[in-house]
């Protein structure tokens, strides 16, 4: 009799443990969105100059040399990223004293920047306007732009009046209505000269002359 209810105890206990394990909450396998974020959210999966510019689309490196500071913006990952990496005094001479007509300047740039730590990155695509944002600004003038702190840039044609104009670290092509009126000359005030006048599109064109501007 003890022998039967020793085999009924055992029986339900490893019913229990069945039923335990068939009851058991796996954890999940962590998403990107539930994790820890992708590198491509707020930096570039680099830590050097070097190792940025090794990732970066072909031809998209522009760069800016101040005191304490070297600026680089690249376009990887879908993304343009402003790099910024400090610089001793002795590597902003190195940098300035290089001879840009020398044949072999960018690969002696290159020996100096590659090494140098990135300390900020930043995701310039956060500040690129949207095609909504864009076909938004048809029917403005170019005035309104202006206020809305847009700045003229160095290229426009009359023909087909494009004109090439920035915005935050960005420069897009603005067309306008047409104005027969306007000639080209050497004094061309293209402020006053679209004025009034109406913008038929806006596309994005490039990075622009202040993508590598600091704060002051």
């Amino acid at each position: 009799m003890k022998r039967i209810i020793v085999c009924a105890v055992s029986v339900f206990l490893v019913l229990c443990l069945f039923a335990a394990c068939g009851n058991k909450q796996e954890p999940e396998t962590p998403t990107k969105s539930d994790s820890v974020p992708a590198p491509a959210a707020d930096s570039l999966a680099a830590t050097t100059i070097g190792e940025a510019l090794a990732l970066a689309e072909e031809g998209t490196q522009v760069s800016a040399t101040y005191d304490n500071a070297y600026v680089c913006v690249v376009e990887a990952n879908g993304a343009y990223w402003r790099l910024t990496a400090e610089l001793t005094a002795e590597q902003h001479d190195a940098l300035a004293g290089l001879d840009i007509f020398d044949e072999n300047y960018e690969e002696k740039e290159n020996e100096l920047i590659s090494p140098l730590e990135i300390t900020k990155y930043e995701n310039l695509n956060k500040q690129l306007l949207s095609e909504e944002d864009m076909a938004a600004l048809a029917g403005k003038t170019g005035a309104d732009l202006l206020n809305d702190g847009w700045t003229t840039g160095m290229g426009y044609d009359l023909d087909s009046m494009e004109f090439y104009w920035e915005y935050g670290p960005f420069e897009y092509t603005v067309t306008f209505e047409k104005n027969e009126t306007l000639e080209n000359s050497d004094d061309f005030d293209v402020e006053a000269a679209v004025a009034g006048l109406k913008v038929v599109s806006v596309a994005f064109s490039s990075l622009g002359n202040s993508c590598t501007d600091l704060p002051e």
